[in-house]
């Protein structure tokens, strides 16, 4: 099985889960698995990261043509891609389609239903939600979405005391 992850993951990480300076172990978990195919995320998350001017943004700079990144110009994806703007510009108010469409997001779930991947996400479904939420569009296009914290799980990562000062 393969991981996609949304911005926010990174994001929330380095805010408040897993900070670089206190849990290295977590970001040298994502360079391993990208290397390995398991975890991955799409370059339009890596422009969206960029522009954060933080220790994150520093962070992707160094792997943005690494394995981490990867495009969606494929055929499959793009073909999804046109199906959820689709979905989302009937069933969304005007704003909503369009503020969703313009970003990231229905790029990673077009690109996890082209080559069958796990979305994470800190996103939770929200049925009838006026917003567009990435579980909600997940769900509706059967692709199945966890949060970091049950990815970390599956994968068996594991973040140890090395010792105590």
């Amino acid at each position: 099985m393969a991981y996609c992850l949304d911005a926010n993951t990174l994001i929330e990480a380095k805010n408040i889960h897993y900070g670089m300076d206190f849990c290295p172990g977590f970001w040298d978990m994502i360079d391993a698995q990208a290397q390995s195919g398991v975890l991955f995320s799409i370059t339009q998350v890596c422009d969206e990261l960029l522009t954060g001017g933080d220790e994150l943004s520093a962070w992707v700079e160094e792997r943005k043509k690494d394995p981490l990144f990867i495009e969606t110009d494929d055929t499959a994806t793009q073909l999804v891609f046109g199906e959820i703007a689709e979905f989302v510009v009937e069933n969304y108010s005007e704003a909503q389609a369009s503020h969703f469409l313009s970003g990231a997001d229905p790029w990673l779930i077009a690109k996890c239903k082209a080559i069958g991947a796990t979305l994470v996400t800190k996103e939770v479904l929200a049925p009838g939600a006026k917003k567009v939420k990435i579980p909600n569009i997940c769900q509706e296009f059967g692709v199945s979405f966890i949060p970091t914290h049950e990815m970390i799980r599956i994968l068996g990562n594991r973040y140890i005391l090395e010792e105590i000062r």
